[in-house]
């Protein structure tokens, strides 16, 4: 979503919670809506995931947009813009642009606001497109056609073919012999030719026919790769390349170019990535941790600057070019631009886990390795939903270098669902997503060190057990006496919501931390 140009989410919907924190799950809609409340076993944990998505919608906010193509939408109504397919990737559920960007445009608006700037068409947005590509159909108002003609008599490039006639019943029939005029002068024919056809209009170009016209089913516009050819035939490089593993976003801020890149697949992805951005040096920063650091390892070449790039599982970056960034010198410059992590100490052997009493967990077990909760003996543990805190004291290697020039990581491995951190105290913070470690050299001290992992799962595995005991729960659309009434319950169940999700046959999911979990340093810096 962010990549297609998304910066401010709405969260929707979910249910008020009126009743305490000892009825949770809580009040639901049912299958509907989402659960992003204080009712879920991971809410307090849901501040780093916010503060990941609050970054990207700040700096996603800034600026303008980066788009190529612009597409003029039909006159009359109702349309909405359709892109053809092949400009976006088939492989996901929300499909993401490709190199070359595009926006929809309506009538109305190109009427209004568009005007022509050292060849492109621009808006006072600042939003700018190489080529204005119309659709497939053969109607146009005088109005409209007349504003198309003197955009590109004023330098803009037009693909598409000339209107036959006017969609209009106004100034009938000599609407439609006017658009026949216009038509002839700007495009000096209404044929289709088989092959692509240049022709010059005032200090503009307009490409028809051929490939150009070539309309895939009942889409209103070119094939993509017709479209990207006739840019790259007119020397617009991409906007950004990668091997296809990855999606990408650009904002425009003048002495400053942005780009979010993502990771679309679950592996990890060593990709050579090319921006068209030929001025400043670039900058990684990471919306997860808020962390900045220069990126040195790049190369330029045609309008390109290369940079390759490390992603894990799912993970995203902001790359930034900025010109206050030319004056860089090499002081902290970072030795490459993803240091290798390697693994300096794995803590293996028992841990103290610690679990809620109130939600049927012992308030202490000895764990001799890590493992999935699920396949405990204790159903207080199989199926247990909520916070456990592992409890570990290790020794730092005296070995390890935790200087200047250094970072250490905690890596947990395999986690369910999020996990938070702590150290001697001190609390460094929530892992969430990919690569799942997270940097504790501010917290380490030489000798002995207390480790706490706090573990949040899902309600399913509580809302399953639950299932194998007496149901006192909402019925028939009815609220239950005990509740009502304020009485004690006597079913022993722990969870209470008002929508059935599960049954004592549905699987249990995985749960805990599974590690391994392993110290990994990294020497950051060059000397």
């Amino acid at each position: 979503a962010l990549a297609l140009g998304v910066n401010r989410f709405v969260y929707h919907t979910f249910a008020h919670k009126p009743l305490g924190d000892e009825h949770r799950p809580g009040m639901t809609m049912g299958v509907h809506g989402v659960h992003w409340d204080r009712g879920q076993t991971w809410w307090s944990m849901a501040p780093a995931y916010h503060r990941y998505i609050t970054r990207c919608q700040h700096i996603l906010q800034q600026g303008k947009a980066v788009a190529d193509i612009l597409y003029i939408t039909p006159e009359g109504a109702p349309h909405i813009f359709r892109p053809p397919k092949s400009a976006l990737t088939d492989s996901d559920t929300i499909p993401d642009r490709r190199g070359y960007n595009f926006d929809g445009c309506s009538p109305l608006m190109l009427m209004a606001h568009a005007s022509v700037k050292d060849n492109k068409i621009v808006f006072p947005g600042g939003a700018s497109y190489e080529i204005m590509v119309l659709s497939s159909f053969e109607t146009m108002t005088p109005e409209l056609l007349e504003k198309i003609g003197s955009l590109v008599k004023e330098g803009a490039v037009l693909v598409g073919n000339p209107p036959k006639r006017s969609p209009s019943l106004v100034n009938y029939p000599d609407c439609d012999r006017i658009v026949q005029d216009l038509a002839m002068d700007i495009w000096g024919g209404l044929d289709t030719p088989a092959e692509v056809l240049e022709r010059s209009y005032g200090k503009g170009r307009i490409f028809r026919g051929g490939a150009l016209a070539e309309i895939n089913g009942d889409e209103l516009y070119p094939r993509y790769k017709a479209t990207s050819s006739l840019l790259s035939k007119l020397g617009v490089v991409k906007d950004f390349q990668s091997s296809g593993a990855l999606r990408y976003t650009h904002r425009d801020l003048g002495e400053t170019n942005i780009y979010f890149v993502a990771n679309r697949t679950n592996q990890q992805v060593l990709d050579d990535c090319a921006f068209r951005v030929v001025n400043g040096k670039p900058k990684l920063w990471d919306p997860v941790t808020g962390e900045t650091r220069p990126l040195p390892d790049f190369s330029r070449k045609d309008g390109l600057t290369t940079i390759p790039m490390a992603f894990d599982a799912y993970q995203s970056f902001f790359v930034v070019f900025t010109e206050a960034s030319k004056s860089d010198n090499s002081e902290n410059m970072p030795a490459r631009n993803f240091p290798e992590l390697k693994s300096s100490l794995e803590l293996e052997g028992p841990w103290e886990v610690s679990f809620d009493p109130e939600w049927g967990g012992p308030e202490k077990a000895a764990f001799e390795d890590l493992v999935d909760w699920t396949s405990r003996p204790e159903k207080g543990i199989r199926y247990y939903s909520g916070i456990a805190s592992y409890h570990k004291t290790f020794d730092l290697p005296a070995s390890m270098d935790t200087g200047d020039n250094s970072r250490v990581y905690l890596n947990l491995g395999e986690v369910n669902n999020l996990a938070r951190v702590i150290l001697n105290g001190k609390d460094l913070g929530v892992v969430w997503t990919a690569p799942w470690h997270i940097n504790i050299t501010e917290g380490l001290k030489p000798g002995e060190n207390q480790l706490e992992i706090q573990v949040a799962n899902l309600w399913p595995n509580r809302l399953i057990g639950d299932e194998y005991l007496p149901d006192d729960g909402v019925k028939d659309g009815q609220w239950p006496v005990w509740l009502l009434e304020g009485k004690t319950r006597t079913s022993g169940r722990y969870t209470f919501t008002t929508h059935a999700f599960y049954t004592k046959e549905s699987p249990l999911l995985k749960s805990g931390l599974i590690g391994p979990v392993k110290l990994l340093s990294v020497s950051l810096f060059l000397e």
